[in-house]
């Protein structure tokens, strides 16, 4: 199962992979080539601006797209999908995380989710070739407490005692993973058995 290290990895040094919606996640460490990240609030720092269903680049810019929890967020995803295509190379890789199984958050809102078929749906429609959609059948129920811990309890809340409690409780529950995952395995054996 390729995971986003792998995938950032696999890019050529002269490559220009771009980061729809980065928001304050720092993806840079794990590529070796350039990664211009992209977002509409100018808060975050990104090295573009501006509103995702109108991109402001010119068509058939960069080598691959990333976007990682943003595409739920947004008020017409299909057409989010289509400036991606647009401002892509033909052929060009997109790495695409949109949950399914997880708390209603906002960044500023969240509008919408995807099933496989849904994913498949989407980025056919907008041009692409699918290659793989991955999804997990079982989330768990450790995961679902680290996500009500990080929403309940967010970490940039303006009360002092919270952040810390967020950190305890989050690596507690997420020492819980692993029963996750044995609970998952012995759920889709138990299917197919």
């Amino acid at each position: 199962q390729p995971n986003l290290e792998a995938w950032a990895r696999s890019h050529p040094p002269d490559a220009d992979v771009l980061e729809v919606g980065a928001g304050h996640y720092d993806h840079r460490p794990l590529f070796r080539c350039k990664l211009t990240k992209f977002d509409a609030d100018e808060g975050q720092k990104p090295d573009i601006v501006g509103d995702a269903h109108a991109m402001p680049m010119q068509d058939e810019r960069f080598d691959a797209a990333l976007a990682i929890s943003v595409l739920e967020h947004v008020d017409d995803p299909y057409q989010v999908v289509r400036e991606m295509y647009r401002v892509l190379k033909p052929g060009a890789p997109v790495f695409a995380w949109i949950p399914f199984t997880f708390g209603v958050h906002g960044f500023p809102e969240d509008v919408s989710r995807f099933t496989t078929f849904g994913m498949r749906r989407l980025f056919e429609r907008a041009g692409f070739e699918i290659v793989r959609i991955d999804e997990k059948p079982y989330a768990g129920a450790f995961l679902q407490m680290t996500n009500l811990v990080h929403f309940v309890l967010p970490r940039t809340d303006h009360r002092r005692w919270v952040r810390p409690l967020n950190k305890a409780l989050f690596l507690l529950f997420r020492m819980g993973y692993p029963l996750d995952e044995r609970f998952s395995k012995l759920k889709l054996k138990n299917l197919y058995t």
